[in-house]
């Protein structure tokens, strides 16, 4: 029988949860804020010609509140997004066993998997033995308690 694994439970730290790995509905409410400002700019920009004056300048806007932004405002919408995943960087680097390498990782579910298969053919074995005192109850009119 091949050494048995060495099994720990792993506690996740405690600044890392699934809310703090979870970049990906942070970052489509971003796109989609920026698709929803550049449609909105294409579709209410009539086009000039070039080197036409257009206006005045406009006045720095509170868009980031009202759900859409510019292309310049992107940077700050995206901090949080960068901060989260470098505090999720962090916290993964004190896990333990990070420092393992490939084959170490390997070997352990090798290993793993042959107990996995060794137990799965007791099972079958415990199952048989099962089988067989049943059908020999059957025999004799006892039933047997499940």
């Amino acid at each position: 029988m091949p050494a048995a694994a060495t099994t720990t439970t792993t506690h996740l730290p405690p600044n890392l949860s699934p809310d703090s790995v979870d970049t990906l509905t942070e970052l489509t409410t971003i796109l989609t804020r920026l698709r929803a400002s550049q449609s909105a700019a294409s579709a209410t920009i009539p086009p000039t010609a070039a080197g036409a004056v257009t206006g005045t300048t406009p006045l720095p806007s509170s868009s980031l509140h009202t759900g859409t932004f510019s292309v310049k405002e992107l940077p700050a919408a995206t901090d949080n997004l960068k901060h989260k995943l470098q505090r999720a960087r962090a916290a993964v680097r004190t896990l333990p066993d990070m420092a393992r390498t490939v084959e170490q990782q390997e070997r352990d579910i090798a290993e793993l998997e042959a107990r996995r298969r060794e137990q799965l053919a007791m099972l079958a074995r415990i199952k048989a033995v099962g089988l067989e005192q049943s059908k020999g109850d059957r025999e004799d009119g006892e039933r047997m308690i499940e």
